[in-house]
């Protein structure tokens, strides 16, 4: 788009502000959101405007996915693709496929595997791999993250025997011999640290097609937790000019010393890339049964979940976090991480009085005691409408189900007045944000599941969904002055769905696309 004023007239537009939420037309000049209204209104301050009528579309904000890992979703697509595989057999064969191409020594790396749903129901051991990679070592990554399933070369090149010892945080399985099975939980820089690293060639190949992908799902914006690594790639795609997303990066703990080195502080950055949180691990996940709980699994007595850090840590990197001036974003999964995150909250906002914008990442199982604190400590929670899709049958089994009418309990929250954004975890879940309105106001996956709906009085509203996807993300990544909302002044980025959600069914949401994706005033999608 060449004109430095357009306008797009006829279609719904939800503008995010709460006096004006809906309007008829938007115009844009220089970059900026001009005037909002009627078809009229608005061509009466840009008479002169680039038009653009697009009746039955809805027009929102820019979307932002407040919880993902943008490069590694893109190192994903290169890796062996398990999601949604019903059975280890149809694992092993796409494995065993990208295994005959590698050479030998080189390592074979996939994502996605999920023992829940396969028709075997149990777990994975190194032995279902060994016989087909002999001179390969292979690194399978559970569906959600949290899970490495190894074959015996792996754990020879990551130096992990019968006699190892898994550290704080992490967890081996045994047989009954004491030996290893290759599923690992937690494990994930164990095995990283034998594998080369990708190059910097390699990393930008994977954010550059990252970001289309992102683009073309109408996508403006991220929150993307990962390393100074991935963060150094990004850096020079901003510099050099070829970054389009708006990316706030979450900082790793480990990395803080180099972040200190580097000058890096409070929203430090660009327009398009800046800083602001300090990432925690408490706990684990659903599906590995690692996410830390007050009461045992229902399905399994006697395993209460683990730590990832625990609850002393976490008081000592808040307090980090705090006296250099960032917020934190801690993920906390079960309802005992929840609460040991919190407690962390509240004795470092002791030790060290302000005002950040703290996340607490899932909440996906909240303690009833802690509902008051969430709302007392001003946390957002920064949650992933499609996880309901995903674990709705999982959480019910594993958690039981007076547990589960506060679980992913998104109404609750807003409800008590706690804010919401929204997320995808990718590369866990796609990246589609239609999938998250979906799931967030149906409480059911894209086939109809449950009918009626999971907890469905947890449903949200179209509006509050999109505010999710929108204001709330802006003000935690403090940004609130110039995004997340259409009102005059504000960066024109802007989402256009080919369909007006506002009159199509939900049950079909997950089936319309994205005509254009414009940022800065400029299409950079569609169009």
């Amino acid at each position: 788009m060449s004109s430095s004023e357009f306008a797009i007239y006829s279609a719904s537009v939800f503008t995010g502000m709460p006096d004006l939420p809906w309007v008829q037309a938007v115009g844009v000049k220089d970059g900026r959101i001009a005037v909002l209204g009627s078809n009229e209104q608005v061509k009466a301050v840009l008479p002169h405007a680039k038009g653009m009528d697009l009746p039955g579309r809805l027009v929102t904000p820019g979307l932002v996915d407040a919880h993902c890992h943008f490069i590694s979703y893109g190192r994903s697509r290169m890796m062996v693709d398990l999601v949604g595989l019903d059975s280890l057999e149809a694992c092993q064969k796409k494995i065993r496929e990208a295994v005959s191409k590698a050479a030998p020594g080189e390592w074979v790396i996939g994502r996605g595997w999920n023992h829940h749903l396969w028709m075997e129901s149990r777990e994975p051991t190194r032995h279902d791999l060994d016989s087909f990679s002999p001179d390969n070592p292979l690194l399978m990554i559970r569906v959600c993250g949290h899970s490495e399933w190894v074959n015996s070369k792996a754990l020879e090149a990551a130096g992990i025997t019968k006699a190892s010892t898994a550290p704080g945080g992490m967890r081996f399985e045994r047989d009954t011999d004491a030996e290893l099975t290759g599923l690992l939980h937690e494990a994930r820089d164990l095995i990283d640290k034998a594998i080369p690293p990708y190059t910097h060639d390699q990393l930008k190949t994977a954010a550059l097609n990252a970001q289309n992908e992102y683009l073309a799902n109408g996508v403006t914006g991220l929150h993307s937790c990962e390393s100074l690594a991935e963060y150094t790639v990004l850096r020079k795609l901003d510099d050099s000019g070829r970054l389009n997303l708006r990316i706030h990066h979450l900082m790793q703990y480990y990395d803080l010393e180099e972040a200190d080195a580097q000058g890096m502080t409070w929203l430090s950055g660009s327009d398009h890339l800046w800083h602001g949180h300090l990432k925690l691990f408490s706990d684990g996940s659903l599906g590995a049964g690692t996410a830390l709980l007050h009461e045992p699994y229902s399905d399994e007595p006697d395993n209460s979940g683990m730590h990832c850090l625990d609850a002393d840590e976490l008081k000592f990197y808040v307090c980090e976090a705090y006296k250099r001036g960032f917020s934190v974003a801690v993920h906390a999964i079960g309802d005992k991480a929840g609460t040991n995150v919190l407690d962390a909250i509240a004795h470092g906002r002791a030790q060290y009085p302000g005002s950040p914008r703290d996340e607490v990442e899932h909440v996906q199982l909240y303690a009833p005691s802690d509902l008051d604190r969430y709302k007392e400590l001003d946390i957002t929670g920064s949650v992933q409408p499609r996880f309901v899709s995903s674990d709705w049958e999982l959480a019910q089994r594993r958690w039981g189900q007076e547990r589960c009418t506060r679980a992913y309990a998104w109404k609750n929250l807003l409800d008590k007045g706690i804010p919401l954004q929204f997320g995808t975890d990718a590369p866990i879940e796609p990246i589609n944000p239609l999938l998250g309105l979906q799931a967030a106001v149906l409480r059911q996956t894209p086939e109809g599941l449950p009918q009626g709906g999971w907890t469905p009085d947890q449903r949200l509203t179209l509006e509050q969904s999109l505010s999710g996807y929108t204001r709330q993300a802006a003000y935690t990544a403090g940004k609130e002055e110039t995004l997340g909302m259409l009102k005059p002044g504000f960066l024109a980025d802007l989402t256009v769905f080919a369909s007006d959600l506002t009159n199509v069914p939900a049950d079909i949401w997950h089936t319309i696309g994205v005509e254009m994706t414009i940022i800065d005033g400029q299409i950079v999608y569609g169009g």
